[in-house]
This record gives C-alpha cells, sequence and structure tokens, in this order.
C-alpha cells in the first residue's frame, strides 16, 4: 500500500471515517491507484476546497448561530405535555 487508508487518514486529520468516506466519495481526497491515500496531497486538496465559513462554524469560532449548550427548544419539542409530564388541562 502507497499511502493512508482511511481508518489512519481519520487518525492523521482528526476527521471521522465517515468524513473521510464522503470527502472521498466527492474527489476531495487524492488517491493512488491501489486505493489508498496520498495524505499529502489530499490535506492540500481538502483545504483548497473547504469553505472556510463552514470550517469557523464547526470549531466553535465566530457565528450568530446558537451553540450546542442552548437546548431550550429541543427540550420544549421533547416535552409538549409540560415538565412533570402531564398534559395540561
Amino acid at each position: 500500500m502507497e499511502g493512508m487508508s482511511e481508518r489512519e487518514y481519520s487518525a492523521h486529520s482528526g476527521l471521522s471515517r465517515g468524513a473521510i468516506q464522503k470527502a472521498r466519495k466527492a474527489s476531495r481526497l487524492v488517491v493512488y491507484s491501489d486505493g489508498s491515500i496520498n495524505a499529502a496531497a489530499s490535506d492540500v486538496r481538502r483545504a483548497d476546497m473547504t469553505d472556510p465559513d463552514q470550517q469557523r462554524r464547526s470549531t466553535g469560532g465566530e457565528s450568530g448561530f446558537s451553540g450546542p449548550a442552548d437546548s431550550s427548544s429541543y427540550q420544549r419539542r421533547l416535552a409538549p405535555h409540560g415538565p412533570e409530564g402531564k398534559k395540561p388541562r
């Protein structure tokens, strides 16, 4: 094998294996003829093809969106009958 496997590249890049599979399918990775991943070339290609705005949001940078700690709307959807679990009269 010339390059890295999906699992090795996942560990190298800090991305999930699913993200690596998605990147491969979208041609964001450079792959050798044996199917292994050329890590150095893939790092450059991913950096060139990745939207910087998406990078900032995923790493918790500046954005106008609420973060994972704001779950109030999610909790309301889970408990539509009130905090005690009873239907309002």
